[in-house]
């Protein structure tokens, strides 16, 4: 395992990065998810735009007018932010340094924020001399529905993260501090899942539908992201063996890789912190990441990678380009991830009994997997009720 980007760089290639240890793979997957998610959705809403589900955007380009003072202004503020927490936090290499805390703290670099200012105030005058040197003119070109990906982005971020705050100290009232309620909800712990979904979702309905875009359309669009951003997601689990793995495996192995049968999870992410949770110290290793698990386990985050990944593959090169009727793809996915989920929780760790219903027993993420299935068999024939022209009217 790789508890640090700096472990995994060191370990293939023998070089010393020193900034690289404040990144951890599971970081480092999480924005390659974003990364990946917003790549796939922004194609989906080109192609529905081709198809007439979304309206195309219109967008204003003026050339020769040189960059207005408050770009500026907005550039450099953003440099600093970038140089002051950002760059400090890659450079950071102390014992005890902590990125999480660092990030929700007033601590940072002055000499690094005004370094990233002068970078970004120069390169602005550079783009502002270059447009005054052109023949002053404006143009409107028509672009496809991904045009406002920046913007649903932000607005997703945003009620995604009040949300999962909000809801975890609604959860939790003897969490609530009314003389501190405005910085605990900038405090790195704290959160929600649930409560950052349905924010999030209900901001992205908000958004697009004052853009003209049905709900149901960027539903259909989002699934086949959804399902890529949680494969991507699940290999950050794996590479930083950050606990969610599965139960003890003492099988026989027919002949995989440890890693992908059996695994023991080296130098996981939790280190010492866990030394008490079935944790043994690796012969030979002293450090905060010298620890593994005493006896193997199923490496659950591998098999979801793979089968998410697999699932996202149909969902994007069979499913999707099919005259399905509104709703019905995400349905699809929806039962896809249900089914998914359902059949690792026979394996995972986290998987224990909470509920019993008519003396089966279930855990949580059982009992959810199986209301996403059910949701999406119901999508699904709801869906084949609904066309394209009456979705106006709803």
């Amino acid at each position: 395992m790789f508890p640090t980007l700096y472990h995994f760089v060191f370990d293939f290639t023998g070089i010393s990065l020193p900034f690289l240890p404040v990144v951890t793979p599971f970081g480092f997957f999480v924005a390659l998810r974003l990364g990946a998610a917003f790549w796939a959705l922004s194609s989906e809403f080109d192609r529905r735009t081709a198809l007439g589900q979304f309206a195309k955007v219109k967008v204003k380009q003026v050339t020769g007018m040189g960059v207005a003072k408050s770009e500026y202004a907005l550039n450099a503020l953003m440099a600093f932010v970038f140089g002051y927490k950002i760059l400090f936090l890659m450079m950071e290499t102390g014992d005890g340094f902590s990125p999480q805390d660092h990030i929700f703290s007033a601590e940072g670099s002055f000499l690094w924020g005004i370094l990233a200012t002068a970078f970004s105030l120069w390169r602005t005058w550079v783009a502002d001399k270059k447009q005054r040197s052109m023949e002053p003119s404006t143009t409107v070109i028509e672009m496809g529905a991904s045009a406002n990906m920046p913007n649903i982005t932000t607005v997703a971020l945003l009620s995604g993260f009040l949300g999962a705050k909000v809801f975890h100290l609604l959860e939790t009232p003897s969490e609530i501090h009314w003389d501190t309620f405005i910085s605990d909800l900038f405090t790195s712990g704290g959160w929600t899942f649930y409560g950052g979904l349905i924010c999030g979702a209900a901001g992205v309905i908000w958004y697009t539908s004052k853009k003209g875009m049905h709900w149901t359309h960027v539903f259909d669009a989002g699934g086949p992201a959804m399902m890529l951003s949680y494969g991507v997601g699940r290999l950050g689990c794996q590479f930083s063996g950050d606990g969610d793995w599965g139960i003890s495996n003492l099988k026989a192995n027919p002949g995989l890789p440890d890693w992908a049968w059996a695994y023991k999870y080296p130098h996981n992410v939790l280190g010492k912190d866990y030394a008490s949770t079935g944790m043994e110290q690796i012969p030979g290793c002293s450090g905060e990441y010298c620890y593994q698990l005493a006896v193997p386990v199923y490496p659950t985050p591998l098999y979801e990678a793979l089968m998410a990944l697999g699932l996202f593959a149909i969902l994007w090169f069979v499913l999707r380009k099919r005259n399905w009727a509104p709703f019905q793809l995400f349905s699809i996915y929806m039962m896809m991830a249900g089914a998914e989920r359902m059949l690792i929780e026979q394996i995972r760790e986290h998987g224990i009994s909470l509920y019993e219903v008519f003396g089966v027993q279930f855990s949580q993420a059982q009992m959810i997997s199986g209301a996403l299935i059910i949701l999406g068999v119901v999508g699904y024939f709801w869906g084949g009720t609904k066309k394209e022209g009456n979705l106006a009217s709803e």
